[in-house]
Parts: C-alpha cells; structure tokens; sequence
C-alpha cells in the first residue's frame, strides 16, 4: 500500500468552513475559538486522520506574536506582490501556532517625521520588516522594540540584521541571457537603479550578463522608469528613438507600461522587439500577451523569514546575514528566436 498522504490545516479549514488560523487555535487548545467549533474541528481532523508533525507537537506550546511592517508605498505599488508575502508569513506564522499583527508604515512615519509608535500596547516577539525602508527607521524599531529583527526583500551590508532576499542580481542574470541566447543583439535595462537596492542588483545582473557577452553597456543602455526618490512608485516609460532588438524590464510594472507605449507606436512585441521582466506580478499584460519573466518564490522566502525570525526568538546565535532565495524563470511569449 502506498503511503497516505498527510492532511494539511488547510484541508481541514475548508472543510469545517473556518480560517488556518482558527483551525491551528483549536486543535492546540488555544484561546479564540468556541467549545463548539473546537470539538467540531477536533471531530473533523480526527476523522480526516489528521497527524499533528513532531515539530507542531514540539512547539504546541510555543506561540509567538510577530509583528510585520511594510512600507505604504510598497502597498501602493505592487499590491498583490506585497500582500503575497505577507499572507505566506501569516501562514507560516499560523503553522507554528503564532499569529502575526500587521502595521503599515506611512511616508511621514518612515522618514521619523512623526511620533513613532510602531505597534504600541501589543506584546509581540519579533518583528520582520518586508520591502525597503529608511535605514533610520529599521534601527529604530530595532533599538526602540530591543527584538530579533528580519528584513524581508532588501538588506543593508552596514546592519547586523537577518536579511532575505529573492535573487535579483542572478535572475536578472539569467533573464537578460535569455534574450541573448535567443540572438538579440542590442539590449536596453528599463528602470532608474538608483532608485531602490533591488533595482540596482538587477541592474548589475545585466550588466554581468552583458560583460560576459562582450556586449557593449553604457547610459544609452539604460531607460529610467522612475525619479530617484525612493518614495516615488509612480512608473513611466520614455521610448528612445531607436528602438533595440530586446527590453530588459527590471519589473513587470515597467514591462506592462513598455508594452503600452510600443503598441501606441505600432511597434509588435515579439515580432519588433523582444520583452523579458522580473516579478511575474501580471499573469498576462495584454490580450493574449503573457510576459517571459522571472518569478519569485515568495512561499520559500515566507518559510525562512519566518523560521530565521523563531530561531533568533529561542536564542539563536548562528551569524546574521544575507540569505538569497533563487525564482524561476516564467516563459510567456514576449521572446523572438532570431535566425543566425
């Protein structure tokens, strides 16, 4: 006989009607949840056969608050990508039978041009900041909370925090050697890398990639997508009069307005030119058009955010640094083979 698969909480939310969260509460006896419903989830793992792993019956009795921070700006701008991670954290967080409390930092809180209060009056454990902050601010609520600290999609080599990060440089790497093996000649980087540290990370990885193909890199290489502020998340796009053979967007974002203005032209992508992007935030940017892009992983990134922040919680002592976590390449249809 085959080995029986594991019944995941999920399975068990959907089926009693109820959230992980609530689920995860009954089934250690935590606070929250009614007599009724908990014997009513108890009845409904028991008969799904649901097995609690060695590790939940090991921590049964170890349940954190984690409070996440994401900057508003990044709420703004992309949304869904933000949100993504934050529920993968949620849920991560809920499999370990912790709970997290979520604060949006606005502009004024950030540059510390206003009373900082991150999460007053709450007893939380630890804390993971998700998108690129002031610098300022991250040692503020470090020092002012004196909490292990995680930084989500960014890092700071001056700062002894715990970084995870999705792999811009090399998958920048990879998506611009994608358009070079497919035979375009000139190349063109769609964003402003001055803008954030993820922008320019992806810049230097087409740059490498670019170095290692004996291809030609300088400022007529680069299209902003934006102004320098780090506070601006307002994307536009300026065409050059001479178009190159292949567009290497630092964002799906930037690649969704390209594709705008080339269509306003009459410029066919990928017959014209070719598109490759980064983020894979849009499942298709037009009829019928789907990105070629690189994806991040955002469920891996969530799981070692979250276990990196317990570990430090429990006395951890292994050395901070950077964790890089590799995507996957998403092949749309935005990518012309040229004949040689």
């Amino acid at each position: 006989m085959g080995q029986r698969k594991k019944v995941r909480l999920e399975q068990i939310a959907e089926a009693v009607g109820s959230s992980i969260v609530t689920v995860s509460n009954a089934l250690n006896d935590r606070k929250g949840v009614s007599e009724e419903l908990r014997n009513r989830i108890k009845e409904k793992a028991k008969e799904m056969g649901y097995e609690a792993s060695e590790t939940a019956v090991q921590m049964k009795n170890k349940s954190y608050t984690i409070g996440v921070i994401v900057a508003e700006r990044y709420v703004k701008e992309y949304p869904s990508f933000y949100m993504e991670i934050y529920k993968c954290i949620a849920q991560e967080a809920t499999k370990r039978g912790s709970v997290t409390i979520l604060e949006v930092a606005g502009e004024k809180k950030e540059k510390l041009e206003q009373e900082f209060n991150t999460f007053q009056d709450i007893d939380i454990s630890g804390i993971i900041i998700i998108g690129e902050m002031n610098r300022d601010y991250v040692n503020k609520v470090k020092k002012f909370h004196n909490l292990p600290v995680v930084c989500v999609d960014f890092y700071d080599v001056a700062e002894d925090i715990d970084y995870i990060v999705t792999d811009n440089f090399g998958g920048m790497e990879q998506m611009t050697e994608l358009l070079l093996k497919a035979g375009c000649e000139n190349l063109v980087f769609v964003g402003t890398p001055q803008a954030t540290g993820s922008i320019m990370d992806r810049y230097m990885g087409f740059v490498k990639a670019m170095t290692k193909w004996e291809k030609k890199v300088d400022a007529t290489c680069v299209i902003p997508d934006r102004d320098e502020n780090r506070y601006s998340y307002k994307i536009d796009v300026e065409l050059p009069d001479k178009l190159p053979d292949g567009f290497v967007c630092n964002c799906d974002k930037a690649a969704k307005t390209l594709l705008d203005k080339l269509m306003e032209k009459g410029v066919s992508v990928p017959e014209d030119v070719s598109i490759v992007s980064f983020d894979h935030y849009y499942s298709q940017v037009q009829n019928g058009i789907e990105l070629t892009t690189y994806e991040n992983d955002e469920k891996v990134i969530a799981n070692i955010s979250v276990n990196t922040l317990v570990k430090r919680i429990e006395g951890g002592k292994h050395p901070k640094g950077i964790r890089i976590v590799e995507g996957r390449v998403i092949r749309g249809n935005t990518v012309m083979e040229h004949k040689n």
